[in-house]
């Protein structure tokens, strides 16, 4: 067994290096995993550019994986070695905060968001055995897309879409495409997404949904429910104003840590805003058997997989435009444990 594994090192904006560190040992009621595919999050993207705020120099970023079960720690039962598996890296309290579901809790922490928690993008981690979940069988590079569905699916059922409904998703970025998927799944009449980008309005279209410019959106509207997946002022105001009195507006993207919003919309029209963040457990493993069944599609929205050495180099091109895929995978080119 290799004792050493590669890290990617958050360096501060537009700056990463790779180093080598001791392999983590997994302590008690944990599980090391040594790593296949690492997705590039929307947030990782605004924390590399410093816009977010939401990422700290010295900090191992990454929440989106799969990989296989490497090593148990004292307690731990299973999964057996070499299991295929994906975590869940929202790790909640005890219940002691007094928390419902687990993403409501005070106390949340997120494996690769947190600053003193490692995240991912590494040859192997170490996560709570709990966390663990077993893709049975999902494909290890779809299994390092459950996360980001079930951002989306959580998104669909805070905005409580219905059938029959009209959606607007602003926003046409992975967990813009994800949402407009899940809002598919739970009936919605017709959802169309809007962007900017060619390249995305492209990518929505061979989805199955409507792509609209952000400038024929208001023409197209008004919509029964929207989702800003974006996170910007511009978003912002988009979805708040495309949708009728008494309507649900779902804020999910993060793009600033603050934005502008029509208030007068909101107040006068009796609008509704809700965020939503992460996901209870149950809704993680949901979106897991959706991917699963071929419910929800991974493949359309994977534009490529990066080696480990060459992933720095494709969160510089998402963060100039030079590269506008929905989802940038990381392979470590690792193979399965064997010890």
């Amino acid at each position: 067994m290799v004792d050493d594994m590669r890290v990617l090192v958050f360096d501060g904006p537009h700056r990463f290096h790779i180093e080598t560190r001791p392999r983590p040992v997994p302590g008690p009621g944990e599980v090391r995993l040594r790593m296949a595919y690492v997705g590039i999050c929307g947030s990782d993207l605004h924390g590399y550019t410093g816009e977010s705020g939401r990422r700290l120099p010295g900090m191992i970023m990454g929440h989106e994986a799969s990989g296989w079960v490497e090593a148990l720690g004292p307690g731990v039962e299973g999964p057996e070695i070499g299991t295929p598996v994906t975590f869940n890296p929202s790790l909640p309290c005890d219940g002691t905060c007094g928390h419902g579901p687990e993403n409501h809790c005070a106390s949340l922490r997120v494996i690769g968001v947190t600053p003193d928690i490692q995240g991912a993008f590494a040859d192997a981690i170490v996560v709570p055995a709990a966390r663990v979940v077993e893709l049975g069988g999902l494909s290890l590079l779809r299994g390092a897309g459950v996360e980001p569905m079930a951002v989306a699916l959580q998104a669909a059922r805070r905005a409580g879409v219905r059938p029959g409904q009209d959606v607007l998703v602003v926003g046409g970025g992975m967990i813009g495409q994800a949402i407009a998927q899940t809002c598919r799944l739970e009936g919605a009449a017709s959802v169309s997404v809007s962007d900017p980008m060619p390249s995305r309005r492209a990518l929505t279209e061979a989805g199955g949904f409507r792509a609209l410019e952000p400038g024929e959106v208001e023409e197209a509207g008004p919509f029964d429910v929207s989702f800003d997946a974006v996170g910007i002022t511009a978003t912002a105001y988009a979805s708040i104003q495309n949708i009728p009195k008494a309507a649900v507006a779902c804020f999910v993207g993060l793009g600033l840590p603050e934005v502008s919003i029509p208030l007068f919309d909101v107040v006068v029209s009796e609008r509704v805003v809700v965020g939503s963040f992460c996901y209870p457990d149950t809704v993680f493993e949901e979106a897991l058997d959706h991917l699963a069944a071929g419910r929800l599609d991974l493949d359309l929205l994977i534009g490529s997989v990066e080696s480990f050495e060459d992933t720095a180099r494709a969160f510089e091109d998402l963060a100039t435009g030079a590269r506008t895929d929905a989802k940038i995978m990381m392979s470590t080119g690792l193979g399965e444990p064997t010890a």
